[in-house]
């Protein structure tokens, strides 16, 4: 009985020491000037709030919370937007200022960054090469016409 209890001592305390850096963590990011979002719980963050249908659940926090919503998704912080106007915005006139991408410590460790077009930074001439290629050979109108059909059918399923 003694070994059980010394068990779960220990499972509180973690508890415990995980809520307090999670609040603390919570704090910080509130001062970094991030759009409003539902209130997270410590260490699941709002992925309880996704449900099993995601994008319903996202366009009613849209409702709630406005076109631009932070979400933290486990110890994750994600900025989410769902009108379409503020993400041309994003995507078309501020791309410099949100194509930062940064790689994680489990793939630097291994050097597999070096390998991968996900990784490049977004302006190296690289990049701008294989966006090109894409560009004129995968996203053409020609081929997106001929896939129309699909994403069509991908939407109905939704």
């Amino acid at each position: 009985m003694d070994f059980l209890s010394f068990l779960l001592c220990i499972l509180f305390t973690w508890t415990l020491v995980q809520a307090l850096v999670s609040i603390a963590r919570g704090s910080k990011t509130s001062a970094k000037n991030l759009p409003p979002g539902p209130k997270p719980l410590p260490i699941i963050g709002n992925l309880l709030k996704l449900g099993n249908q995601p994008h319903k659940s996202l366009a009613e926090l849209a409702k709630t919370h406005g076109p631009i919503m932070t979400l933290k998704l486990g110890q994750v912080t994600t900025v989410v937007i769902s009108s379409s106007t503020m993400a041309k915005e994003i995507l078309q006139k501020q791309d410099l200022a949100f194509s930062n991408r940064s790689i994680p410590d489990a793939i630097r460790d291994h050097n597999k960054y070096q390998f991968s077009v996900i990784w490049l930074p977004a302006v190296s001439t690289q990049w701008r090469n294989l966006r090109k290629i894409l560009n004129s050979h995968i996203f053409s109108s020609q081929r997106l016409d001929a896939k129309q059909h699909l994403r069509c059918q991908k939407v109905e399923e939704l």
